[in-house]
C-alpha cells in the first residue's frame, strides 16, 4: 500500500474544499483498506445489497402488516413511503452532485460488491436508513436500538466496501435525517 499523504497539511494554493475532500479521501481509503476476511465480507456485502432501493426498510416496515398489527397496513405505506421518497430526493441530488464513487477512482478500493452506477454523493443507503429508523422508530420506539444498529452497520458498510466516501454517508446521514424528521411530524399532524 503507498504511503498517504498526511492529510492535516495544508498544501500551497488549495481551498478549503479541496482539503476537505482529500481529508475525506483519506478518511475513506483508511476504512476501505481494512482487512476484509470472507467470513466477514460475504455477509456484510450480503446486508448492504439488501437495503438497495430500499428493499430491506420495505421488509422491516412489512413486518407489523404481516404479524396482524392494528395499523399493519398503514405502517407499512408510512415508512415504504418515507423511505421511498427519499430514496428520489437523494438520487436527484446524485444527478446534480456527480461525485464519482471511491472504487471508481481507485478500483483496488472495491470490488467486494458489485459498483453501483449511480453516483456517490450523497449515500442513499445511509439517507433510506435515518428515513427508516426514524419513521419506523416513531411508532414502535421499542425497536429503535436494533432499527439504529442496523443503520450504523449500513452507513459503515459503504465505506469499508468501497461504494462510498464518508462524507457521502455523513450528507446522507443529515439528509435523511432531515427528511425522517418532517416525514414523522407531517404523519402525526395527519393521524
Amino acid at each position: 500500500m503507498p504511503p498517504v499523504a498526511d492529510p492535516g497539511i495544508t498544501r500551497p494554493g488549495e481551498t478549503r474544499r479541496d482539503r476537505l475532500l482529500r481529508r475525506d479521501g483519506a478518511a475513506t481509503e483508511a476504512v476501505a483498506r481494512l482487512p476484509h476476511p470472507r467470513w466477514l465480507t460475504a455477509p456484510y456485502g450480503a446486508l448492504s445489497l439488501s437495503a438497495n432501493y430500499g428493499v430491506l426498510w420495505f421488509a422491516i416496515a412489512a413486518v407489523p402488516w404481516l404479524a396482524g398489527a392494528a395499523h399493519g397496513a398503514r405502517t407499512f405505506l408510512f415508512v415504504a413511503g418515507s423511505v421511498l421518497v427519499t430514496e428520489w430526493i437523494t438520487h436527484g441530488v446524485k444527478v446534480a452532485v456527480g461525485r464519482r464513487r471511491p472504487a471508481a477512482v481507485d478500483p483496488t478500493l472495491g470490488g467486494h460488491i458489485p459498483l453501483p452506477r449511480s453516483h456517490s454523493f450523497p449515500s442513499s443507503h445511509a439517507s433510506m436508513g435515518m428515513a427508516g429508523l426514524l419513521t419506523m422508530g416513531s411508532l414502535y420506539p421499542a425497536w429503535l436500538p436494533a432499527l439504529a444498529l442496523l443503520t450504523a452497520m449500513l452507513c459503515f458498510s459503504r465505506i469499508y466496501l468501497g461504494v462510498h466516501y464518508l462524507l457521502d454517508v455523513l450528507a446522507g446521514i443529515v439528509l435523511g435525517s432531515v427528511l425522517g424528521v418532517v416525514f414523522v411530524l407531517l404523519f402525526r399532524a395527519l393521524t
